[in-house]
């Protein structure tokens, strides 16, 4: 919803839209997951071979109704391990925070086109 606002100009009327709801279009998101620690990684602390598998798995998803991960946030929580048999690693029950892009409808981003392909665009925010 809109309204007018008189311009300086007495002949000039110009839309007024009130402010947007305070939102961000980057959020910190809490998740729970059950990450496998591979046997090569085992000989390092228990915190240090989660981030890594974290690194590896979240960042450039998309984890549907929540959006696309940018990076994990802080420190996790680490449950105990769990050897599943079969398998050499450890799957640990992890809590975690994530930074994820997720814009609302008609929100406006204003960047630069850096490379366009075939596959898509690149731009900078």
């Amino acid at each position: 919803e809109w309204k007018w606002r008189f311009a300086t100009l007495p002949s000039l009327y110009i839309p007024f839209y009130p402010a947007p709801p305070i939102s961000t279009m980057f959020v910190l998101t809490t998740i729970v997951d059950t990450i496998r620690i591979p046997p090569y990684l085992l000989a390092q602390p228990t915190l240090t071979s989660v981030h890594h598998e974290m690194d590896l798995k979240f960042p450039n998803r998309v984890i549907m109704d929540v959006g696309l991960v940018i990076c994990r946030y802080g420190n996790a929580q680490v449950g105990d391990g769990v050897c599943v048999a079969g398998d050499g690693g450890a799957h640990h029950e992890v809590l975690a925070k994530l930074l994820v892009f997720r814009p609302f409808c008609n929100e406006i981003c204003v960047g630069t086109v850096q490379s366009s392909t075939s596959e898509g665009l690149q731009v900078s925010l």
